[in-house]
């Protein structure tokens, strides 16, 4: 009978569990991060199953990077929805290793370009 009621929790547990689902959220993975960076540094990020490598150093001054987002083995679109998800993809990876204090990370308006398959852009941590 005990082993019964534990098949049977089982069961309803995993079917609660597997209703949760992540439809329509995009989720991005990273490893977890260190202190701020003042070199160059460059991260793998798992965005939505696809691989991407985030590579950031800081630009002009603290809290303000430059950023090149590339896809290993494979280029990178530049159509209007790949920029979107790009910068996602940017932000998320600054703000994760870099933007401190609770700060978000913003890209910076006019600094992205699709160049040979990659997207390069600026971002900066605190309001936009």
């Amino acid at each position: 009978m005990k082993a019964l009621l534990s098949t049977v929790a089982l069961v309803i547990s995993a079917a609660v569990l597997g209703g949760c689902t992540n439809a329509g959220n995009d989720t991005i993975h990273t490893t977890p991060g260190g202190a701020s960076v003042s070199g160059k540094r460059t991260e793998p990020v798992n965005y939505n199953g696809r691989m991407y490598r985030v590579t950031f150093r800081q630009k002009s001054g603290p809290g303000h990077y430059e950023v090149t987002v590339a896809a290993p083995g494979r280029k990178l679109g530049g159509t209007d929805g790949d920029r979107r998800i790009v910068e996602q993809i940017a932000a998320s990876t600054v703000r994760h290793f870099n933007c401190r204090d609770g700060h978000r990370a913003h890209i910076v308006p006019g600094t992205q370009k699709h160049e040979k398959g990659r997207w390069i852009m600026q971002a900066k941590c605190g309001p936009v």
